[in-house]
């Protein structure tokens, strides 16, 4: 009738108790462990920052150095190869990224324009595609023959001359 105060259900409960608690100093222990660690982490660098900042620095300077000298040693190595007899009065283009590091070489002294349409129909480099350009001109002008702003022997004109412009290419 009276229930014991102790029964397995209670050994289980304390049991489980106590591991909580134990668990929780273990946790506190590694807390203040990791803590102590920080400081003597933070410590070290607080007391050897000016050496630290120095060895950067070093590292840094090294680099760049290393860099310059690397570009000076392939730049006088490209001289040395423009100046070959093959390339007298040539012109040499070097792109690195826009060209995906291409180079060219041509005959003639103009220069080229840096943004270009190849066409291997017409046998040239255009800024812009001959299409576009020819439809860009047929709407202008179908646009002011429209407008009544040219006479139709003008627009049939007009239109003939672009028209025979792509032909004589």
């Amino acid at each position: 009738m009276w229930k014991n105060k102790f029964s397995s259900n209670n050994d289980d409960s304390l049991s489980k108790g106590v591991f909580l608690a134990f668990v929780i100093l273990f946790l506190h222990v590694g807390m203040l462990l990791l803590v102590a660690l920080l400081v003597v982490f933070f410590g070290f660098i607080i007391k050897y920052f000016a050496w630290i900042l120095l060895g950067i620095g070093l590292i840094i300077v090294g680099t760049i150095v290393y860099i310059l000298y690397s570009l000076k040693k392939q730049t006088s190595g490209l001289a040395e190869v423009l100046g070959m007899p093959e390339f007298k009065g040539k012109n040499v283009e070097l792109r690195l990224f826009g060209g995906m590091a291409s180079l060219k070489i041509t005959d003639s002294q103009e220069s080229t324009p840096m943004l270009e349409y190849d066409d291997d129909r017409l046998g040239g480099r255009y800024l812009e595609s001959p299409d576009s350009s020819r439809v860009r001109e047929l709407s202008e002008l179908a646009r002011l023959f429209e407008n009544n702003l040219i006479t139709t022997e003008e627009y049939q004109q007009a239109k003939d001359e672009i028209f025979n412009r792509q032909f004589n290419r």
